[in-house]
């Protein structure tokens, strides 16, 4: 039977809508998930549902409000999301207390890292201070890799590509800063941009801040991030 796994979807408070880009819930199914759509309700016991899963994963989207990791806004700051951003993190905290597997991609890795106390950078461009800077924005097509990730020798995310660096694709201005206390940096851009977080306290914690699911239909390793996911939630099943 295929691990129940919920996905958190961008929220749209003009029309009350959410949206999820398709690629994110057929790299689940792909890998051997059952995808479920995390709906935004307004309840407390909306959080139930943890219990119900096999483990979420949490996906791109706005930038989050710096109040939650004690910070103003800064001028390069994007557009917020309240509702999403109280809701996801408080999801995250709930499904890492209850041992779930959990994947954050993009602005998930960003969720995960926040919700356990780390802060961001508000803006690459403005806030890390070196003459080497990777393009983060790229301009290419989203399946394309246009930088070089490498890995902590021994890690999860090393041990799932079976290599010691991956070229990935980049959509972001922002990125881990202080690493949270339950998760290690294990991935990084060789401007020393954090890439990748994990943990070993956790079943399967781990955040990368490329986009995977839009680029493992060209390029078959990326889905193996998430079969080693869905192997985990399978574990919890």
């Amino acid at each position: 039977m295929r691990p129940l796994i919920g996905i958190t979807c961008d929220y749209c408070s003009d029309n009350n809508s959410i949206m999820l880009n398709s690629d994110y819930y057929l790299a689940v199914y792909k890998a051997g998930g059952q995808p479920l759509l995390i709906p935004y309700i307004d309840c407390d016991d909306e959080f139930s549902l943890v219990s119900l899963l096999d483990g979420i994963m949490f996906t791109g989207g706005d930038d989050i409000d710096p109040v939650y990791y004690g910070e103003v806004p800064h001028p390069k700051l994007g557009k917020i999301n309240p509702i999403r951003d109280e809701f996801e993190l408080k999801l995250c905290r709930l499904a890492l207390e209850e041992n779930k597997p959990v994947l954050g991609i993009c602005r998930g890795v960003q969720v995960m890292n926040v919700a356990l106390g780390g802060t961001l950078y508000q803006d690459l461009e403005e806030e890390l201070k070196t003459d080497t800077l990777v393009k983060h924005r790229q301009s290419a097509p989203a399946w394309y890799a246009t930088h070089l990730v490498r890995f902590e020798a021994g890690s999860r995310v090393n041990l799932i590509f079976g290599q010691g660096s991956i070229r990935v694709n980049s959509f972001h201005h922002q990125a881990v800063k202080e690493v949270a206390h339950a998760f290690r940096a294990t991935g990084w851009s060789s401007d020393g941009v954090i890439e990748v977080i994990e943990s070993d306290k956790y079943k399967f914690a781990l955040g990368v801040q490329w986009h995977p699911e839009r680029m493992f239909v060209r390029d078959r390793a990326m889905l193996l991030l998430f079969i080693s996911f869905v192997e985990a939630c399978k574990a919890c099943g």
